[in-house]
């Protein structure tokens, strides 16, 4: 079959036109890519194979029914691409490898098969395609990047929660190293007395409720966990599937829970906040701190809405109001007083209004004549109501 190069793997010469019947597993397909195995075969009309990149199809060895399967298939050429670049990194994927960089994993041989997996049923939908049923086939690659989806949604949660509890526990083993290296480690009680003394410009330790502070900041970290955990169970964490992306939500919302624990514990202590749990009030101990801060990470939208409450807004113009009259002040006015500036006893022709729009406009007293009324027989029927008997002449409705 011509010259050999890349080792075994024997090459086509590029002149001659590659039959389905002449590619076997082994050869380098039209593209240079080394065939693994076949999915189908069909002299003459296709063969679909894999390689190490992808699911691939060889066409018709006639040109014009090779040109149609081509049309067909560049409708799924958009679906295809999308679910091969999802399982990309599955088909070369190390036995060993580290997640995160620090955790060693061993399963990368899983992996390359849950690839070839996915592969294999790309396989099929073309070959469903191939044999004319292309809704079929876009159904079928569908159905597949779906469960690709899943799957790397499913491991984005894992890695989601791996850095949150990798942030927050680092923060809170820093913080004990921390509070246990501030503490004098001497035996003479005035030795131990002049160590706690300290420059208030150069450390920043030295500063009243300080230790209140970081305990808070311990609670928030471990409360935004808590949230965290709480939400990937309930399937409302939505992780990106970029991974740097991922990572930075997780550490972003664990710093979120640390700054608004101590915030929270500063307002409490500041007595700025009162926090209460039914109808205990809590005392400034440091269970107390701990639940505080614990809420302040774990509801993280509540401090920056105490904060957004107690923010001065400005530039708002004032609600004007016309002033109530002072009726007080005034004395009570006789109920026939008119409105106006004339001195009492007086009565401007202005003030009294006219006889005509005293009437109600009542037709009661008016004379109306027999020409104007209609009969009762003229009006149209009534519905609903009682009967009234016939004993007497027609009446007149006016």
């Amino acid at each position: 079959m011509g010259d050999r190069s890349h080792g075994y793997l024997p090459v086509i010469n590029a002149a001659r036109t590659v039959n389905v019947a002449d590619l076997k597993a082994g050869d380098l397909d039209s593209a240079g890519h080394p065939v693994l195995h076949f999915y189908s075969r069909k002299p003459p009309e296709y063969a679909v194979y894999q390689t190490r990149e992808r699911a691939m199809v060889h066409f018709a060895d006639a040109p014009d029914v090779s040109d149609e399967q081509r049309k067909v298939l560049a409708q799924l050429a958009p679906l295809r691409g999308e679910t091969n670049a999802l399982i990309d990194d599955w088909r070369e994927k190390p036995d060993r490898y580290h997640t995160l960089g620090i955790i060693p994993r061993r399963n990368g041989a899983r992996i390359r098969q849950r690839a070839a997996r996915y592969d294999r049923r790309i396989g099929d939908a073309l070959i469903v395609a191939l044999e004319g049923d292309l809704t079929g086939a876009g159904a079928v690659l569908q159905e597949i990047k779906d469960d690709v989806i899943e799957e790397r949604v499913g491991w984005s949660r894992f890695e989601y929660l791996l850095v949150a509890i990798t942030i927050a526990f680092a923060f809170i083993l820093f913080s004990i190293l921390f509070a246990v290296l501030t503490v004098p480690d001497v035996d003479d009680a005035a030795a131990a007395a002049r160590s706690l003394l300290c420059d208030t410009e150069l450390d920043p330790r030295c500063f009243d409720d300080a230790t209140d502070l970081w305990r808070g900041a311990m609670a928030g970290a471990l409360g935004s966990f808590f949230s965290i955990a709480l939400a990937i169970r309930g399937r409302t964490v939505l992780p990106d599937l970029n991974k740097v992306n991922n990572w930075m939500d997780a550490g972003l919302r664990v710093a979120i829970g640390i700054i608004a624990g101590t915030v929270l514990v500063a307002l409490v202590v500041s007595d700025f906040v009162n926090l209460r749990i039914g109808e205990a009030a809590g005392e400034l101990n440091e269970l107390y701190i701990g639940i505080v801060g614990f809420v302040g990470g774990f509801a993280e939208r509540l401090v920056p809405d105490l904060l957004a409450r107690a923010a001065v807004q400005e530039g708002e113009k004032p609600v004007l109001r016309k002033p109530e009259p002072d009726l007080d002040a005034a004395g009570a006015a006789p109920a026939g007083a008119a409105v106006g500036s004339a001195p009492a006893g007086e009565v401007v022709e202005g003030d009294v209004p006219p006889d005509d729009e005293t009437e109600d406009g009542c037709v009661e007293d008016l004379d109306i004549d027999e020409d104007d009324l209609t009969r009762d027989e003229h009006l149209p029927a009534a519905s609903g109501g009682v009967a009234q008997p016939d004993d007497g002449p027609e009446g007149t409705k006016g």
